[in-house]
C-alpha cells in the first residue's frame, strides 16, 4: 500500500480542481507543498512579499473569472497577506489562500509564530477553517473552492499545520470528494418580470448601470441584447467595463461617481435606474444626493441579497436573481408580448450633448508645456488593442485612468484599489497576474509614483520570471492626492510629509534587468511607450506630469471631504 504526504496530497487536490498555478513565497510551513509542485505540474509563481502573492491571486481571478490561489507561510507570512485578503473580501473577488502554521502541540506555550490566524481573518472571509486531518485535505480544498464562488463571491482561507502537511498516510485513506456541484442560475418569475417591464415602460429617462456580477456571470451577451432590445442608455462600472463596448452607440462609458465625469449628469437626471449586478457603495456615492436625486426609482437585480440590502435609496423593486438570466428573460417577454417601448431619443441626445461638452472642456486643458495625463493615455491607447489589458493603481492616477481609458471587451480593466477597502500599491502584482493569464496580450499598468513604491520589488519577479508588463509611472513628485487633500482641508502652508521628489524608478527597473526610460517632455511620450513595449522586457516609463494638476474625481472627492462634519 503506497504512502502519500499531506503536502503532495494538497498539490493533487489543487490539480484535480483544475488549478494549474499558484502564487506564493517559500517558508518552512509550506515547503512540504512546494517540493511536490513540479512533479504534478503545478506552477508556483514565487514572489518577493506575501502581500504580492495575494494580489496576484486576486488579479488572476479577475482576468480569468476563475479562482486564484495563493500559498503563504504562517506567522509573519500570514500577517503580510492580510491586506490582500481583506481587499479581496471587500471587492468580492474569489480567491483561495492556503496558510501554513506551527504544529498544534506548540500552541500556547510560546512557540515560534504561534498566532490565532483564523481568528484574525475569519470576519473578512467567505469561509475559513483549520485542517487537522491529512486525509481530509482534498475535502477541505473542494469545500473552499465551492464556497469562494457561491452566493456573494469572496476569499476563503485554509490553515494547515506543518505536521499535517509532512504526515504520510496510506493513499486508500484519502477521502476524494466528487466534484459534481451544479450551480443553477435563477431568474425571476413571470409576475416579477411584468413589474420590471411596467416600471420601464413608464420611464421617460431610464438608465442602466452594470456592475461586476455581469462580468463574473459571463453575461455580456445578455447585457448587450437587453440594451439593444430596449434602447435604454447604459453606463458600466469596474469589471463590467467593456461588457458592452464603450464604442456602442448606447454606452456612455464609465458610470462610477468617483471619476466625476459626464456620468454625473446621467445618474442625476435619470428617472428610473436599472442596476444589474452592481454593489452600490461609496464608489457610487451611496446612491445619495448630490449624485442622485429624490424621486428616482431603482430596480436592483443582483444574485445576492447582500448587495440589495445596502442600497441607500428606496428601490422600486429588489430582485434576487442572476442578472444575466433576468435580462434574457425580459428580452424574451418583450418579444412574446410584442411590447413596443417608447423612444428615448431626446434623452439620449441630451446625454450625448453633455458628453461632448465635457470632453471638449477636458481636452482643452492638455495644451500647455507640462505633461497632461490626457497626452500620456492617448499615447498608450495608440499602442494597445481592444484585447490588451490596463491596470490602474494609485489615487490621482487611477482617477485619470478610469476617466480617460476606453474599453471595448470584457476583462480588459483592473482597478487596483477596487472594493471598499481601496488599498493602493497592488498594481504591479495585479498586472503580473494579468500577463501570466494572457501571455499574448499587452498589459499596461498606469500607476502613481507613490503607489508604485509599495510593491516595486516585484519588478524583480517580473524580470526573474520573464513577465513583460509595461509600467507607466504618473509621477507628480508626491503623494499627490494626499497633498491635494491637505491643501484643501488645512491650507497650503500646512502640507506635511507628502513630497517624494523626482526618483529614478526607471533606473531601478533597468538595474534589475528590465527596460527603463524617463520622460519629461510631451514629444517623448509616444516614443518611450513604443520603446518599452517593443523591448519585450518588463519596463518602466517614469513620466513627470504636471504636479499641480488633479483629476476631476480627486477634486470632487476633496470637496466631499471638506463638506463632511
Amino acid at each position: 500500500m503506497s504512502k502519500i504526504t499531506g503536502g503532495e496530497l494538497l498539490v493533487l487536490a489543487l490539480r484535480k480542481n483544475n488549478i494549474k498555478n499558484v502564487f506564493g513565497l517559500v517558508g518552512n510551513h509550506v515547503s512540504p507543498i512546494f517540493v511536490h509542485a513540479q512533479k504534478h505540474g503545478l506552477d508556483i509563481i514565487d514572489v518577493r512579499h506575501e502581500q504580492a502573492a495575494i494580489h496576484m491571486a486576486d488579479g488572476w481571478s479577475q482576468v480569468t473569472r476563475n479562482i486564484g490561489v495563493a500559498i503563504v507561510t504562517g506567522g509573519p507570512g500570514f500577517t503580510n497577506s492580510i491586506t490582500g485578503i481583506v481587499k479581496a473580501y471587500m471587492a468580492n473577488t474569489p480567491i483561495l489562500v492556503i496558510v501554513g502554521s506551527t504544529v498544534p502541540q506548540q500552541r500556547d506555550v510560546g512557540g515560534l509564530q504561534d498566532i490565532d490566524q483564523i481568528g484574525m481573518i475569519r470576519e473578512y472571509t467567505k469561509w475559513s477553517a483549520s485542517v487537522f486531518d491529512t486525509g481530509r485535505i482534498p475535502e477541505y480544498i473542494s469545500i473552499a473552492m465551492k464556497k469562494a464562488v457561491s452566493g456573494l463571491r469572496g476569499p476563503v482561507v485554509l490553515e494547515i499545520p506543518i505536521n499535517i502537511l509532512k504526515n504520510s498516510i496510506d493513499e486508500e485513506e484519502v477521502n476524494w470528494p466528487e466534484n459534481n456541484t451544479i450551480i443553477s442560475k435563477s431568474s425571476p418569475n413571470r409576475e416579477t418580470l411584468d413589474i420590471i417591464l411596467n416600471t420601464i415602460v413608464d420611464a421617460e429617462k431610464p438608465l442602466i448601470i452594470a456592475g461586476d456580477e455581469i462580468y463574473y456571470g459571463h453575461s455580456e451577451n445578455e447585457l448587450v441584447k437587453f440594451v439593444e432590445t430596449t434602447g435604454i442608455p447604459i453606463v458600466t462600472v469596474n469589471k463590467a467595463r467593456g461588457c458592452i463596448p464603450d464604442s456602442h452607440s448606447l454606452c456612455f462609458r464609465n458610470g462610477r461617481v468617483l471619476e466625476a465625469g459626464p456620468q454625473l449628469y446621467a445618474l442625476h437626471e435619470a428617472d428610473v435606474i436599472i442596476n444589474v449586478g452592481l454593489n452600490i457603495d461609496y464608489q457610487m456615492g451611496l446612491a445619495k444626493l448630490p449624485f442622485f436625486r429624490a424621486g428616482q426609482k431603482f430596480i436592483n437585480i443582483c444574485r445576492d441579497e447582500y448587495y440589495n440590502s445596502r442600497i441607500t435609496s428606496k428601490p422600486a423593486l429588489t430582485v434576487i436573481a442572476e442578472p444575466g438570466e433576468t435580462l434574457s428573460a425580459l428580452c424574451t417577454l418583450i418579444k412574446e408580448k410584442n411590447i413596443v417601448l417608447k423612444s428615448y431619443s431626446s434623452w439620449i441626445d441630451k446625454l450625448k450633448e453633455n458628453d461632448a461638452d465635457y470632453w471638449e472642456n477636458i481636452s482643452s486643458q492638455a495644451g500647455n508645456e507640462r505633461i497632461h495625463p490626457i497626452n500620456i493615455i492617448r499615447g498608450i491607447m495608440e499602442y494597445i488593442d481592444d484585447d490588451d489589458i490596463v491596470v490602474l493603481d494609485g489615487s490621482n492616477a487611477m482617477f485619470w485612468g478610469s476617466l480617460l481609458f476606453s474599453f471595448n471587451k470584457p476583462g480588459r480593466l483592473i482597478i487596483g484599489p477596487d472594493g471598499t477597502l481601496g488599498p493602493m500599491g497592488c498594481g504591479i502584482p495585479l498586472a503580473l497576474a494579468a500577463k501570466l493569464a494572457n501571455p499574448d496580450k499587452k498589459v499596461i499598468l498606469y500607476t502613481g509614483d507613490g503607489s508604485f513604491g509599495f510593491n516595486a520589488i516585484e519588478m524583480d519577479t517580473a524580470v526573474r520570471l520573464n513577465i513583460p508588463i509595461t509600467v507607466i509611472v504618473h509621477n507628480d513628485l508626491a503623494w499627490g492626492f494626499c497633498k491635494s487633500t491637505q491643501q484643501v482641508l488645512y491650507g497650503e502652508q500646512n502640507v506635511s510629509s507628502c513630497d517624494l521628489g523626482i526618483r529614478p524608478y526607471e533606473k531601478m527597473v533597468e538595474a534589475l534587468g528590465g527596460y527603463g526610460e524617463f520622460v519629461g517632455r510631451n514629444d517623448r511620450i509616444i516614443p518611450a511607450i513604443k520603446n518599452a513595449i517593443d523591448s519585450g522586457k518588463p519596463a518602466c516609463i517614469n513620466v513627470l506630469v504636471d504636479y499641480d494638476l488633479f483629476a476631476p474625481g480627486a477634486i470632487m472627492f476633496n470637496e466631499s471631504l471638506k463638506a463632511m462634519k
